[in-house]
């Protein structure tokens, strides 16, 4: 049902709109439900066997508005963290989960950075990093994220569905992308 979702033309007019577009689950009980459902899957794909939750933004960045929450997650035995000269780098997958309805996409390896006084650095989701597949080196832990989110009947979201072309009058409010805009930018999209 969710895949269905992710194109239905009028839950895209929700989508651009910064409404719900799910009616069951969790979204039928607005923002604040979806936002405890969201935590609760975090903490799910936070007890995967090889995997850990390295990150988790709720605070749409600390600023704007962000339609999904980013979540960061790296292999449990500490094999991607490097630490030198007071700087500490994570190799992961990043993961979004959509506020709007239950669907998500997964990204291709990236690496976090982050160092004294707070500072550090990390991507923003954008369509062109969107996997669709297991990557050499990732199957185990792209099979568990999988498992993860079928468990939660949310549908992880591949390019090709992603990358397909919005109907041209709907606008999308986004710094992550620019027109045309595509079902991705209904779905997951950051505005400061």
């Amino acid at each position: 049902m969710s895949r269905k979702l992710a194109t239905d033309p009028t839950a895209l007019r929700s989508a651009v709109n910064d409404q719900l577009a799910g009616a069951a689950g969790a979204w039928a009980g607005g923002a604040t439900s979806v936002d405890g459902f969201l935590r609760r899957v975090v903490a799910d794909l936070d007890r995967m066997p090889t995997l850990s939750v390295h990150h988790a933004e709720f605070r749409h960045y600390g600023s704007g508005y962000a339609s999904y929450a980013d979540v960061f997650i790296t292999k449990r035995d500490g094999s991607m963290r490097r630490s030198e000269n007071g700087w500490t780098k994570v190799e992961g997958l990043p993961l979004a989960l959509c506020r709007l309805a239950p669907l998500a996409a997964l990204f291709k390896p990236d690496v976090h950075s982050s160092g004294p006084g707070g500072a550090g650095s990390r991507g923003i989701p954008e369509l062109s990093l969107v996997t669709d597949t297991a990557l050499p080196g990732w199957e185990e832990e792209f099979r568990q994220i999988r498992q993860v989110l079928d468990r939660h009947d949310i549908a992880l979201l591949d390019s090709r569905v992603l990358g397909l072309p919005l109907e041209a009058e709907l606008r999308v409010e986004t710094v992550l992308g620019s027109p045309p805009y595509s079902v991705f930018d209904a779905w997951f999209r950051w505005r400061d």
